[in-house]
C-alpha cells in the first residue's frame, strides 16, 4: 500500500489507508514504535471498515516538532487530531491505540469529542510515572545527557538479534509468537523502521508519559471505550486500564490470559472476534 503524507501546521505525518467501509478507524502505534507494528492485523481492520495507519507525533517519518522538549499530552493530542482531520475531514472516527498510542487515543477521545466516536485502547498507558530503566532514560533526557539515549540504538544496530530478544519481552509466549509464519519478517521490518527514530524524541516522549494522568478526566466519562490488555503484560501494568475501566460507564475491559503487551497479535483471532461484538453494540 502506498504511503501518503499529510501536513498539520508545520508537521508532516505519513499514513497508509486500507479498506473502504463506512466505519473509519485510525491506528496509532506506541512509544519507540512504528506504523509497521500493525502490519499483521491491517487486513483484520480493513475488513471492519476504512483504516488509516498513522504516525505517532515525532516518530519517523513524521517530522520532528520544534520545541518538542516543552510538549505535554494536550499538545501532542492536538497535533495528532489536526493530522486526523486532514485525512477524514468532518467525519468521526474510532481511534485504536497501542501502549502510548492508547494514551493518545484516550486523550483524543476526551479532548476532541467532535472527532472521536469511540476508542480501543490496547495495553494502554493511563498515567505516569515512568519507572525502572525507562525512568532512568527519562532522567538522562531531563539532564540533557541526550548522547546516552543513542546507546540502545547503537546496541541494536550492532547486534541484529538484540531487537528480537527485546521484542520477546513484550509477548507472553515468545515461542508461540514466533511460530507465526509472518513473525520473523515482521520483526526484521519493525527493527529497520525503528532505527530511524530520533532518540531525543523518545526521551521527550518519556517525559510526556511521566507527567500524564488521564484518571481525573476519564472518571465518569461516557466515552465508549474498549480496553484490551494481556494478563502477563510486563511493559504496562494492566491494572491501569482495569482500574479506570471500572469508573467509566461505557467502558468494557477484556484481559487475555495468554498474552503479554500485544494481545492483538498474541491472541489475534479471539481479540478480533470480541472487538467485532463490541463494535456492534457501540
Amino acid at each position: 500500500m502506498a504511503t501518503r503524507e499529510v501536513k498539520a501546521g508545520d508537521l508532516r505525518f505519513a499514513y497508509e489507508s486500507y479498506g473502504d467501509g463506512a466505519e473509519i478507524f485510525v491506528l496509532i502505534h506506541g512509544w519507540c514504535s512504528v506504523r509497521n507494528f500493525w502490519g499483521p492485523v491491517l487486513a483484520d481492520f480493513a475488513a471492519l471498515g476504512t483504516c488509516h495507519n498513522l504516525d505517532l507525533v515525532g516518530h519517523h517519518p513524521a517530522t520532528l516538532p520544534a520545541h518538542v522538549h516543552d510538549f505535554d499530552l494536550v499538545k501532542v493530542a492536538s497535533m495528532q487530531a489536526a493530522a486526523i482531520k486532514q485525512i477524514v475531514g468532518k467525519k468521526k472516527v474510532t481511534v485504536v491505540g497501542h501502549s502510548t498510542g492508547g494514551l493518545v487515543a484516550l486523550a483524543l477521545g476526551i479532548l476532541h469529542p467532535g472527532l472521536v466516536k469511540r476508542v480501543v485502547a490496547i495495553g494502554p498507558v493511563v498515567h505516569g510515572p515512568v519507572r525502572g530503566p525507562l525512568g532512568f532514560a527519562k532522567d538522562l533526557y531531563k539532564l540533557n545527557l541526550h548522547a546516552a539515549l543513542h546507546l540502545p540504538f547503537a546496541f541494536i544496530r550492532s547486534l541484529p538479534d538484540a531487537f528480537k530478544n527485546i521484542f520477546e519481552t513484550g509477548v507472553h509466549d515468545s515461542k508461540a509468537f514466533f511460530r507465526r509464519r509472518d513473525a520473523d519478517k515482521y520483526v526484521r521490518a519493525y527493527r529497520e523502521q525503528m532505527l530511524n527514530i530520533s532518540p531525543e524524541v523518545m526521551g521527550a516522549w518519556l517525559t510526556i508519559i511521566d507527567k500524564a494522568d488521564l484518571r481525573p478526566a476519564l472518571t465518569g466519562s461516557l466515552l465508549p471505550t474498549l480496553f484490551i490488555t494481556g494478563a502477563h503484560d510486563r511493559v504496562v501494568d494492566p491494572g491501569q486500564a482495569r482500574e479506570i475501566a471500572r469508573k467509566m460507564p461505557n467502558a468494557a475491559y477484556h484481559e487475555y490470559a495468554a498474552s503479554g503487551h500485544i494481545p492483538i497479535l498474541e491472541e489475534e483471532v479471539e481479540c478480533f472476534a470480541n472487538l467485532k461484538l463490541w463494535l456492534q453494540c457501540h
